[in-house]
């Protein structure tokens, strides 16, 4: 555990019996990118903090979200999602981390590794960006037949892993069914709130899976391909960039679930 993990920890008291709504937000390129954005996204959930469970949902690691939370004006959150969905800190005690991905099967680090490192122009990220369930590489513009080849051999090989390549760069493995949607509807689950109070935001294609549990999107105007062909009504297509663009999709989506109280700034 990091200094800023344990101090995000001694820090983070506030907790509420009930709240109305979540959101459930990716970092790096969604929040983070612009600093006058985040201030006013900060300002913004500050105001509303009493009807509001707010969620980090990053390929980062934890310990890497919380010194990024340390250094910047993000608000601390209720819950962490690390690792594409194979973490999830900061809940009531550590009750529901300890339950989330206990029982895996079919998971080989080892042999995920050996497999896909056999592949052209495929190399494996640093150690700090690797975690018990994930092992990342980079794969600059991977055409679509090279990750088909990559699950077969996987399959093949009996081992029980998801393929997520996003950012035409990141190739990530995780257990099966473990990815940043699941890992978000656990968590409001448990918090027992449906998926139509339920808010998320992103701006690659790790976010995908977040979008597809039911509840609303925001998209912000940044975002890669992967999520700009998203539709549907429950997805927002944000004008604006980065925390900007998560706050326009706020007011859209909770001004009318709330109306007045909650289009403030």
């Amino acid at each position: 555990m990091t200094v800023a993990t344990a101090e995000l920890e001694r820090t983070h008291t506030r907790r509420f019996a009930r709240s109305d709504w979540a959101l459930v937000s990716d970092l790096d390129g969604t929040l983070l990118g612009d600093e006058d954005g985040l201030r006013a996204f900060s300002a913004w959930v500050k105001q509303h903090r009493g009807r509001l469970k707010l969620v980090y949902n990053s390929g980062r690691l934890v310990d890497s979200i919380a010194e990024v939370i340390a250094s910047t004006a993000l608000p601390v959150p209720d819950a962490i999602i690390g690792g594409i969905g194979t973490e999830i800190r900061y809940t009531r005690g550590s009750r529901l981390a300890g339950r989330w991905l206990s029982n895996v099967e079919g998971w080989n680090r080892s042999l995920i590794e050996s497999i896909v490192s056999g592949f052209d122009g495929v190399d494996q990220q640093p150690e700090n960006n690797q975690a018990p369930y994930k092992v990342s590489f980079y794969a600059f513009d991977a055409s679509a037949s090279l990750l088909k080849e990559m699950r077969r051999r996987l399959d093949q090989a009996g081992c029980r892993a998801d393929l997520i390549y996003s950012s035409a760069r990141d190739l990530d493995f995780v257990p099966r069914g473990a990815n940043k949607g699941s890992a978000a509807a656990f968590l409001t689950s448990a918090w027992s709130l449906p998926p139509e109070r339920v808010v998320v935001s992103g701006d690659t294609g790790n976010d995908l899976a977040m979008f597809e549990i039911g509840c609303r999107g925001i998209v912000v105007a940044n975002a890669h391909s992967e999520l700009r062909n998203l539709e549907g009504d429950h997805v927002y297509h944000a004008e604006g960039r980065h925390a900007y663009g998560v706050l326009e999709g706020l007011r859209q989506f909770l001004g009318g679930m709330y109306a007045d109280e909650f289009l403030g700034a």
